[in-house]
């Protein structure tokens, strides 16, 4: 059974969407625990302010058929496709680590997604051969 780890976000209604969500990763995934939840802006569109958490769980699928899955979950939940991923959104889920390993790289570069996910995992950002940190971007 692998380990992974899930960010969410919502920044419309946020707080019952995202208590929706995790009602419904409660009922689909096993071993599931959550972060603390963090109010930060909107990057990369205008709009109100975020709510990110992130979700430790377990699960015996593909991290492709997870994909599917939480994409199904954002579409009961309202999510608008129609004019591209960079607008307000009623809930946002992303695999960024799956048994052993990073799988989405914006876990290095927001600290909406670093920040709940290392209340969660051991995490550390990566380092460069002079033992430098080589990820700068992270955004506060």
């Amino acid at each position: 059974m692998a380990v992974l780890l899930v960010g969410m976000g919502s920044n419309i209604d946020p707080e019952s969407n995202l208590t929706q969500a995790a009602s419904a990763l409660r009922a689909r995934f096993s071993d599931v625990s959550f972060s603390s939840v963090y109010r930060s802006a909107a990057v990369g569109m205008q709009g109100e302010d975020f709510l990110n958490a992130c979700c430790l769980m377990c699960s015996d699928m593909a991290v492709s058929e997870i994909r599917l899955e939480l994409k199904r979950l954002e579409d009961a939940q309202g999510r608008d496709r129609s004019d591209g991923s960079w607008r307000p959104r009623t809930l946002d889920l992303d695999v960024l680590y799956y048994d052993g390993h990073v799988v989405d790289d914006e876990l290095y570069h927001y600290a909406h997604a670093f920040v709940p996910a290392a209340e969660l995992l051991d995490l550390t950002l990566p380092v460069d051969e002079a033992g430098l940190v080589s990820v700068v971007t992270l955004r506060l």
